[in-house]
């Protein structure tokens, strides 16, 4: 065969070469149409009856209700499942369901999802804080006389001394106190030189107003007796620790003339101390009167104190945002200090059973809290909700669920980023004239091809 007649050969055998492949997918296009359409109507509506959801829609309106707890319960009409109690959520008969979002199962993988279960349980948190240690106010006491004079000897002499109840701690002299007593002396003679005379009576009176008078000094019953006996007065007057304590401040020295109602010394009881524990406005939901406390003390490793919240202050702070919380703690052998700082952990009571989520569940914008459903089979639906209180991680959810339900907690934003662009693309092909085979009324589907976009 020559040069020529091959060159002239090969266009024929192109041609019967397309020729065949063409023949070849005509056959296949109609193959596959004959077998994804019958022929027959009646065997169509017969394939859509086996579907369970058709069957089920009694009004012909398209949608049927059905559980997403239970899914073999359909309804035509809105209601709650028998089983669960949950709200019926609104299907196509054709599978697509209301509101929903459908991701290809190599997509969910790519990109991450995961899934956490609706418990309902209650919430129970634990609060730590700082606390610091001051004097309790109940158990301060202020040494005062009630006359004017001058500090004769003074046996407490600087602050921090220890002192017991009735213990000396200081010697005044008064000229008004020693001219009190000699009335007093005068009033006993007279009393004594008109027994048995009318004039007895009032000399008794005499008598008791002078005794009364010295009573009201804070001159003890013992020191008047002594009076009685000695029959002479006595230059100084003794005042005596009213509380066992410990001196927090003195403002007097030996020889000092002092006034009337002037404060010479402060004592306070250090065997109790109160915790003032700093509460964050966050935190006050889950602290009140009668809150159990623990206590750790960074300067005694592992020792721990149990209290309880006596008092919470009813100012806030709002410089640090803080409020007070006041927690009563003996303090055997004074170890405690006053200004000392300390560990505090609150343990909040539980509240009532409420469905529960993980905090990484719920998507906050706004005014609007919501979560993703997980519904399976590569199937989600946003749900609006209402949250109530957050603690350790978990949010409790007041409105919305009721437990039970699967919760994205992971690649939610994910999820809608490929469901916006699976829809854009959609849009695109449909207004081009193509067919897109992804997407359906009510429902946006993202195939397997985009996973990597």
């Amino acid at each position: 065969m020559t040069e020529t007649s091959t060159k002239k050969l090969v266009p024929i055998l192109a041609l019967l070469g397309l020729g065949i492949v063409a023949a070849v997918a005509l056959i296949i296009m109609l193959t596959r149409s004959t077998d994804e359409h019958p022929a027959d109507p009646a065997e169509a509506a017969i394939a859509g009856e086996k579907s369970g959801l058709a069957a089920a829609d009694l009004n012909g309106d398209g949608i049927v209700y059905r559980s997403g707890m239970h899914p073999w319960i359909v309804e035509d009409a809105p209601g709650q499942c028998p089983v669960c109690g949950m709200d019926l959520m609104p299907v196509r008969v054709d599978g697509a369901e209301e509101g929903t979002i459908r991701i290809d199962p190599v997509t969910l993988q790519n990109i991450g999802v995961r899934t956490a279960p609706v418990v309902v349980a209650p919430m129970q948190r634990l609060v730590r804080t700082t606390g610091r240690f001051e004097a309790s106010e109940q158990g301060a006491a202020a040494v005062s006389p009630k006359i004017s004079g001058w500090v004769e000897k003074l046996y407490v002499n600087y602050e921090g001394a220890r002192v017991a109840k009735g213990q000396p701690l200081l010697e005044i002299y008064s000229p008004e106190l020693v001219s009190t007593q000699e009335e007093f002396l005068l009033a006993l003679r007279s009393l004594g030189r008109m027994q048995g005379t009318a004039a007895e009576e009032g000399a008794q009176r005499l008598v008791e107003a002078a005794r009364r008078r010295l009573g009201y000094w804070d001159i003890s019953e013992a020191q008047i007796r002594r009076l009685e006996e000695q029959g002479t007065p006595q230059k100084t007057l003794t005042l005596y620790a009213p509380a066992a304590g410990t001196v927090t401040r003195t403002s007097v020295v030996q020889g000092q003339q002092v006034m009337v109602g002037q404060t010479l010394m402060e004592l306070t009881n250090l065997g109790t101390l109160w915790l003032m524990a700093d509460v964050y406005e966050q935190d006050l939901a889950w602290v009140g009167v009668g809150t159990a406390a623990s206590i750790e003390l960074p300067y005694e490793p592992g020792r721990k104190i149990v209290g309880r919240v006596g008092y919470l202050y009813d100012q806030l702070d709002p410089e640090t945002r803080v409020v007070k919380a006041r927690i009563a703690v003996s303090n055997p052998g004074l170890k405690l200090k006053p200004g000392m700082f300390a560990t505090v952990t609150l343990v909040g009571a539980e509240t009532e059973p409420f469905p529960v989520i993980p905090s990484e569940a719920l998507l906050r914008s706004g005014d609007h809290d919501a979560v993703l459903l997980a519904l399976g089979e590569g199937r989600f639906a946003p749900v609006a909700v209402t949250v109530g209180l957050e603690a350790d991680g978990q949010v409790q959810i007041l409105e919305g669920l009721q437990g039970g339900e699967e919760v994205v907690i992971s690649a939610q934003f994910l999820i809608d980023s490929e469901a916006r662009l699976a829809s854009a693309v959609a849009s695109m092909m449909a207004g081009h004239g193509g067919e897109s085979g992804s997407r359906r009324d009510g429902e946006t589907e993202i195939p397997g091809d985009q996973a990597e976009l």
